[in-house]
């Protein structure tokens, strides 16, 4: 996927042709859902933010003026998403609305390792979700400028520079963010090592 296909995809979009939308969803669903997954840690979130992400694609084309790439301005389109269901997350919990632990997804780890168990040792799946979940969890502790950066390099193997555009920040701002994040999970996680 590179950025004059991306941009070709949004010319064809802009005319008229509904496939390259259908197109853009294609290539970006996945990385929408896992961007929005690690920055806010439950799977039903993400998948409204990654949908809602498309909606405003679908509305706002016509501000994509094509001095970044696609992928930079729908990552801004994402992560500004997740700031907004954060805030609205942590307003809610200090009103007395919603529980602020989302466990939904701990069921479903559950009744997972429950079938696999059957047919594989039951002390080593024990350990891969342990260890899977002190990694998700080491990433949800991070600030969120650090987890933001983090997912972005190390899950959607974004570039520095990339970052840097679509968080509007300095690159050597984006770097202090990436070494201070994997310094703080190298801490974390020291036990796992």
């Amino acid at each position: 996927m590179n950025r004059s296909a991306d941009n070709l995809l949004i010319e064809q979009f802009r005319s008229g042709d509904n496939r390259a939308f259908e197109e853009i969803v294609r290539r970006y669903r996945d990385k929408a859902h896992g961007l929005a997954y690690h920055l806010l840690g439950n799977r039903e979130d993400a998948e409204d933010i990654s949908q809602e992400a498309f909606v405003i694609v679908y509305k706002k084309v016509s501000g994509f003026r094509g001095e970044s790439s696609f992928k930079t301005w729908f990552y801004r389109i994402v992560v500004n998403l997740c700031h907004s269901h954060l805030r609205r997350r942590r307003w809610k919990n200090m009103i007395g609305y919603g529980s602020g632990n989302e466990k939904g997804d701990e069921k479903a780890i559950i009744d997972e390792m429950s079938l696999r168990t059957m047919a594989k040792d039951v002390s080593a799946e024990m350990d891969k979700v342990k260890l899977k979940n002190a990694v998700e969890n080491a990433i949800r502790s991070l600030p969120a400028q650090q987890r933001e950066v983090f997912v972005m390099k190390h899950f959607h193997g974004m570039k520095i520079s990339e970052i840097a555009e679509c968080l509007k920040c300095a690159e050597g701002t984006i770097k202090s963010h990436l070494f201070r994040a994997i310094k703080n999970l190298q801490e974390i996680l020291r036990d796992f090592t």
